[in-house]
């Protein structure tokens, strides 16, 4: 292993792979599963369940054999234990992913999100979402790939989450999470930034949020809580 790749911060397959590896999780359910999921590099350990309202994602997924099964419907419409139940999975999974989905809704309805995937987990949520609001157009001529809403740290810090930051700095990424430095070693200089303000445990400097939550219980953030600047 490089030097480089010792030294690069966690990223949400890491962050993943980590609560997996208590031991805790079996089944899992990613939500807006699309054509790539974080997940998949788990199986067969664990047992994953693809949801998306889109058809064409759930076909591009089992085309890729992504996860062992997988259910057409609207998380936000629908009651996704009972649909889960009726195909002869439990009710509840171990962990519920949101990776890419909160900020293609409105804040109102990302709120309502998250309260649904509470609904379908006896442990953890874990999600990843640009830092603010980041514009996105109809990507690859899919209109829900629109960015309708940004996110903070507050936001999932008051609902019981630990967030951690990913995906380079904020100050040298744009538009798809792209590199804004054209110039030669600008990758380097990028990826030097994000060493130095240690993102994982600084989201403040990150381009990409990362927060996870324990259902069961997690310690809300008071307000005499340390600030890490």
């Amino acid at each position: 292993m490089s030097l480089r790749e010792i030294l690069r911060p966690k990223n949400a397959s890491d962050f993943t792979a980590g609560l997996i590896a208590g031991g805790e999780v079996h089944t899992a359910i990613d939500i807006g599963c699309g054509c790539n999921s974080h997940l998949s590099q788990f199986r067969p350990t664990i047992l994953t369940i693809g949801i998306d309202t889109d058809l064409v994602s759930i076909r591009l997924s089992k085309e890729r054999d992504l996860h062992d099964h997988y259910v057409q419907a609207n998380i936000l419409t629908e009651d996704i234990g009972s649909l889960l139940e009726k195909v002869g999975l439990p009710r509840k999974a171990d962990l519920v992913g949101l990776y890419g989905v909160i900020e293609h809704l409105p804040r109102h309805l990302g709120f309502e999100l998250l309260r649904a995937c509470e609904a379908i987990t006896n442990k953890y949520i874990i999600l990843e979402t640009p830092h603010g609001f980041v514009p996105q157009g109809p990507e690859y001529g899919n209109p829900h790939q629109r960015h309708l809403s940004g996110w903070y740290i507050h936001d999932f810090e008051a609902l019981g989450y630990t967030v951690h930051g990913t995906t380079g700095t904020r100050y040298f990424r744009g538009y798809m999470a792209e590199p804004t430095l054209s110039f030669p070693g600008g990758t380097i200089c990028e990826e030097l930034a994000t060493l130095l303000l240690r993102i994982n445990s600084r989201p403040q400097h990150a381009f990409n949020l990362l927060a996870i939550k324990d259902v069961r219980g997690v310690p809300a953030r008071h307000a005499g809580a340390p600030v890490i600047l």
